[in-house]
Order: C-alpha cells, then structure tokens, then sequence
C-alpha cells in the first residue's frame, strides 16, 4: 500500500482534528456517496490518474458542501499525490476555516508551506500549532488520552522551530514515562524514540520517507 508521505499526525496517529467536536453540520448525502466513492482509491496516491479521479469526486463533494471536512481532508491527500502544493494549501486552509483550534491542521500546513520554500509563513504556522498544544497541555491530565501526542507533537513543532534541544529533553521525559506495552508494540516508545535527536532537515526527512517508521496511508469515510 503507498504510504501519505507528508504532514506529520497522518504517519503515526489519526488525525486529532478529526476527532474534535465539530460545529452543528448537517452532512449532504449526495457529498456522503462521492466522499466514499475514493475509497478504492486510497492504495494508489502514487498513481496520478487515480488522484486525478479521486479528485473528480472530491471536487464535486466540496461543490455540493463546503463544509465538509472529511471530504477537504481526502482531497490534501491526494493533491500531495500529485504535488500540486499550492492547492494542497488551500484545502489546508478550508479545514482549518472548519477546525480553527485543531494543531495539527497548523503543523500540516507549515509542512507544506516548506515544501513550496515559504520557510516564514511555514513557521508561523508552527508556532500557532505550538501555542495551541501549550494550551491545551496546560490544563491537561497526563492520564489523557491525548496527552502523549500533543507532547510529541509539541515537540516536533519545537524541532522544525529550532530548538532540538528542548525538543529532546521534553522527548527523553515522555518516553521514560511510558510503560512498556508488548501487545501493541510499544507503539508510544517507538513513536518517540524516532522523533529523539533530530534536526530540523532530519526530522522533514524522516516525515518524507515514512515508509522506514512503519507508517500507513489513512483516509476518512463516512458509515456506509
């Protein structure tokens, strides 16, 4: 299966911006039928025939309902695909207009920011992605179900803002905290572990060849 290779949250967690409550929307069942209509598709974002077909659909989702986030989010995908950058900005805009406290749609779109050279706007965005962790981190149980994430997540922010070096020792406390967990692979420790040491240019490295982490292709779709 290809693998999503870029924004950060999409190689080794779900998306948390999905899984934040969103505002009142009704969902469009015709925008439903073509969202799901790509699912097929998912295996081939290297192929750019099928991202130009998923697009097709998605374009039309879209068209039919503008605030359909799940629909904005397979599209970035396959734009990556296609490397059409500049639009893969502009959908990371709309999700953003639908999800404006979701860190990860910050971290996502300074990625993409770096990949067009724009490295200012790009860091801007992950110091409103950082801000946002620090917030929500501030008043947050380590119990959390989200705590583990927005602290590597706070982190690699910090690493593509420069500081490794407070990236790492927030990086060394996490991971010494955490149990080992044989049944699910000590998935948290690993995840960790791979963020530690790294630079700014190592770390877009990392996220640019996911393959090596053990990462899959995630997509959304609605309940058939």
């Amino acid at each position: 299966m290809t693998t999503l290779k870029f924004a950060f949250p999409f190689l080794f967690i779900a998306l948390y911006s999905c899984g934040q409550k969103p505002n009142i929307h009704k969902i469009n069942a015709e925008s439903v039928r073509l969202n799901n209509k790509i699912i097929p598709l998912i295996s081939f974002t290297n192929n750019p025939d099928s991202c130009k077909k998923a697009l097709l659909f998605l374009d039309s989702a879209t068209a039919i309902d503008n605030d359909d986030f799940i629909a904005y989010y397979n599209k970035l995908m396959f734009l990556y695909g296609l490397k059409q950058y500049d639009k893969a900005i502009n959908t990371a805009n709309e999700l953003i207009r639908l999800r404006p406290n979701a860190h990860d749609l910050f971290m996502l779109k300074g990625n993409l920011l770096n990949k067009i050279g724009d490295t200012t706007s790009a860091n801007l965005n992950f110091e409103k992605s950082l801000g946002i962790c620090n917030s929500a981190l501030d008043t947050m149980q380590e119990t959390n179900r989200d705590y583990i994430m927005l602290v590597t997540d706070k982190a690699v922010n910090l690493i593509m803002l420069g500081d490794s070096a407070k990236a790492n020792k927030i990086l060394k406390i996490l991971y010494d905290k955490q149990p080992d967990d044989p049944e699910f692979e000590n998935v948290d420790k690993k995840y960790i572990l791979s963020l530690m040491n790294k630079n700014r240019s190592e770390l877009m490295n990392l996220f640019s060849n996911p393959d090596t982490s053990g990462s899959s292709t995630q997509s959304y779709g609605y309940p058939q």
